[in-house]
């Protein structure tokens, strides 16, 4: 984890006022939160001019599997923005309608942007001494590990593991892999703190960090329990690493974390390394939790939006769930059509911009509705959620004509919009007719809009058609409808409290719908 506490080596900017300065020098960079609980292999979509393009795959990152050595492969600016009242419980509703609307609030809010330069004292490693201590050296292409974690092959590939995910920051972050063939940074995965102390490779001067810390060329992270989560914490402090000496910028805490915590999330397999994975099971990821921290601070009531979540300061990570939070968003933006592009320019723009303005400018037209998918994502998030297909489908409604008004609906996406305007307090006849694939097994699944009882999706028969009204006339207060369906099945009488669009969707997991196939016929009438 980067962060900022106090240490008089971190960044500073000359040209900015005395108070600045002060404030500068009691700036550092700190450890990372806790875990929370699954393994990777990531291949994003690719950027749609609208939602109702084609989906590509999901559940993967569009980054290269790469085996080590396959490839050989410039310090930084990050804004300082307001803290949170991290202590002040509210729910996701309350968040929503106080979501400033998509300009960032420039004129408020004015972040400082900090150089960065490498930073702490070379450390004077006396290898003979380590290993009296019983610390062992592992060697690398990019990375020479200090351990006294037994030897395993868990432990013992991790350097491995650092190399080949090299090519892959160079990728993602389009750095020319030449700028990156000498890099070399210097780690210590650390059991007993007293033999690191006692020789001399965990220094007075870094601050407490509870699982893992990165300082210029070298990163220190605490033993675990789990072999991903060990590794997990080499990625996502080697990505700050990366950042911070070769692309040139971390950005503010938001994107720091998020990119570690994306890029940091990857999949291992046979000597080959996947980054920006969502994991399909919870058993990939042991030790990771962040869909965990998610699910849990929602059931308390700590929902955050994205509006809020980009407003995380400093000292935000010293809680363990602004991990959780920073990953999903990460997650979201680089995996949504609408996000994506604007997301993945700001690795070209953090030495220079304040990226947080500059992303909200981009994505201002969509925020909206950004936010209300934000809303389904966090509240039906779990392992293998496909962003992309899960974008909600929106469309022009028109109002039902006497002789009534037909859609279709994909088996394959979210919630789409039918074009069908309802009226409030008129009495509605529903009825839906085909039959799609709810499921890739041995055996086809074939539904109709009734659903499928002999297996269940939050309660309700998987395949079920579901419906909502959502009126677009006025901004959106507080909660979605979507995020509370009504069952539409086979046909239903209806008669709305709001006029507003009726939405459909079957009922299925977000994580499944790649696999489905066919189509829903849905015909609407005024009774």
């Amino acid at each position: 984890m980067q962060m900022m506490p106090s240490r008089p080596d971190k960044r500073e900017n000359r040209s900015l006022p005395l108070t600045f300065l002060v404030t500068l020098v009691i700036l550092a960079i700190a450890g990372c939160g806790d875990s929370g609980n699954g393994t990777p292999t990531a291949k994003s979509p690719s950027p749609r001019k609208n939602t109702q393009a084609k989906v590509e795959a999901s559940g993967k990152s569009n980054l290269p599997t790469v085996r080590p050595g396959q490839f050989e492969p410039k310090a930084i600016t990050t804004s300082k923005l307001p803290t949170p009242k991290l202590d002040e419980r509210r729910s996701l509703a309350d968040l929503a309608n106080q979501d400033d609307g998509g300009d960032g609030g420039a004129a408020a809010k004015k972040p400082i942007v900090l150089t960065v330069t490498p930073r702490g004292k070379r450390l004077p490693i006396d290898d003979t001494k380590a290993a009296v201590a019983g610390i062992r050296k592992l060697i690398g292409k990019h990375l020479t590990l200090y351990t006294d974690v037994p030897p395993s092959p868990e432990v013992d590939e991790l350097p491995a593991a650092f190399d080949a995910a090299v090519p892959l920051w160079c990728k993602y972050f389009e750095v020319d892999p030449m700028n990156a063939m000498d890099w070399h940074m210097t780690g210590f995965v650390i059991q007993e703190k007293a033999r690191f102390q006692g020789a001399g490779m965990l220094p007075d001067d870094l601050p407490p960090f509870i699982n893992g810390f990165q300082r210029g060329r070298y990163v220190w992270l605490y033993g675990q329990p789990t072999a991903y989560y060990r590794r997990h914490l080499l990625l996502h402090e080697g990505t700050h690493a990366f950042m911070d000496l070769i692309v040139g910028g971390l950005g503010p805490p938001w994107y720091a974390e998020g990119m570690a915590e994306l890029l940091g999330t990857h999949q291992w397999q046979d000597g080959e390394l996947t980054l920006a994975y969502m994991p399909r099971q919870k058993t990939e990821t042991p030790g990771w939790g962040r869909i965990k921290i998610v699910k849990d601070e929602l059931a308390a009531g700590n929902g955050m939006m994205p509006a809020n979540i980009l407003e995380y300061g400093p000292q935000a990570h010293l809680r363990n769930e602004p991990y959780g939070w920073c990953w999903a968003l990460a997650a979201f933006f680089d995996s949504d059509p609408r996000t994506q592009k604007a997301f993945r320019e700001l690795r070209k723009k953090i030495r220079t911009e304040d990226i947080t303005q500059w992303f909200r400018q981009q994505v201002q037209d969509d925020w909206a509705d950004l936010s209300e998918d934000w809303q389904v994502f966090v509240m039906n998030i779990d392992y293998g959620y496909d962003i992309a297909r899960s974008v909600i489908v929106r469309k022009t409604a028109q109002a039902v004509p006497a002789s009534g008004a037909t859609a279709t609906i994909s088996a394959d996406r979210g919630w789409q919009s039918t074009g069908i305007l309802l009226t409030a307090g008129t009495t509605y006849r529903i009825d839906a007719t085909g039959q799609y694939q709810v499921a890739e097994t041995s055996e086809i699944w074939w539904c109709e809009p009734g659903g499928v009882t002999i297996h269940y999706f939050q309660g309700r028969p998987l395949g079920l058609l579901l419906g909502a009204v959502r009126d677009h006339s006025q901004p959106l207060e507080g909660m979605s409808p979507l995020v509370k369906p009504r069952p539409i099945g086979l046909g239903t009488t209806l008669e709305p409290e709001v006029s507003g669009t009726l939405y459909l969707k079957i009922n299925e997991s977000p994580a499944e719908l790649g696999d489905n196939q066919g189509q829903i016929t849905v015909r609407v009438q005024v009774q």
